[in-house]
């Protein structure tokens, strides 16, 4: 599933090609994938394309908003007039592909003859159509602060780590209601980064570690960024194009590679709250 830098990474190309624009008319393929009237769509002119946590939501000018989930398998490809594609998302249903095919959930088409097509294998992605007070709540009640954010800070997640004092960390950075946008890759990534174990309870962290962990988050972030994401066989940004990040990841789905951090140790792969889990045992504590 992308995570916030693949997803930043597709907001910054889909924005690029489609702000400006004006939704002639909408073609559900799948209905369970499209939440919501597409007459409170069809005519209105995209204002921006935002992002929040590992979500794009699509502002219009009639004060509507298309919020889009890709979820593990689902792709954006926009084409233009002269038939070149712009895709973001999943890789691994062909988006050189004709379009639509079996793969296609929903096609926006805009009056200037391109179009935006949502594609997912597994239908798990979904588009939602929502007024900007339904999006506000989503925002404010199912995600916490951004990365990025002002309200990222030392004392916030003493606070929350208060609360859940028996949480290990790998499992608190994954959680989108206290962070929003980290998962899987760049939670190892960062821990590392940290030189802090993933299997520490949040209660045995002490404020300088959680310095760490919120210098090493933006580090981490931000080298992503800069490099596209990280392609792990299911994302290309939105030219079509795999991310670079994974040549810079140091210890995700590194396991038995000697650790990068010269301790001597080597990186193994465990499971923390269901998920693979890669560290170095020796140099994170």
């Amino acid at each position: 599933m992308p995570e916030l830098p693949e997803v930043e990474t597709i907001r910054r190309g889909l924005e690029k090609r489609i702000v400006g624009k004006t939704i002639a008319d909408i073609d559900v393929r799948f209905p369970k994938t499209f939440v919501g009237s597409k007459s409170k769509v069809e005519g209105s002119k995209i204002k921006s394309v935002e992002r929040r946590a590992k979500v794009l939501a699509v502002k219009l000018n009639n004060g509507g908003n298309l919020l889009f989930h890709l979820k593990m398998t689902g792709q954006l490809i926009y084409i233009d007039r002269n038939d070149k594609r712009f895709a973001g998302g999943h890789p691994d249903h062909n988006w050189h592909a004709k379009l639509p095919n079996s793969t296609t959930a929903v096609i926006f088409n805009f009056n200037d003859g391109t179009h935006l097509f949502f594609n997912d294998m597994r239908k798990f992605g979904w588009c939602k159509v929502l007024t900007d007070e339904q999006l506000n709540k989503i925002f404010t009640d199912e995600y916490g602060p951004e990365p990025f954010d002002k309200n990222f800070t030392v004392e916030y997640l003493m606070q929350r780590a208060a609360k859940i004092p028996n949480r290990k960390i790998k499992q608190f950075l994954t959680d989108q209601t206290i962070i929003a946008g980290i998962g899987n890759i760049y939670a190892d990534e960062l821990l590392f980064d940290a030189r802090i174990s993933p299997l520490r309870k949040v209660s045995e962290m002490n404020k300088s570690e959680w310095k760490k962990v919120i210098a090493s988050t933006i580090k981490i972030l931000n080298l992503a960024i800069k490099h596209g994401g990280t392609t792990d066989s299911d994302f290309v940004n939105a030219d079509g194009e795999k991310g670079g990040m994974q040549d810079y990841l140091k210890v995700y789905r590194k396991s038995g590679s000697n650790c990068p951090g010269d301790c001597g140790g080597k990186v193994i792969r465990i499971t923390v709250g269901g998920r693979g889990t890669h560290y170095c045992p020796v140099c994170q504590q």
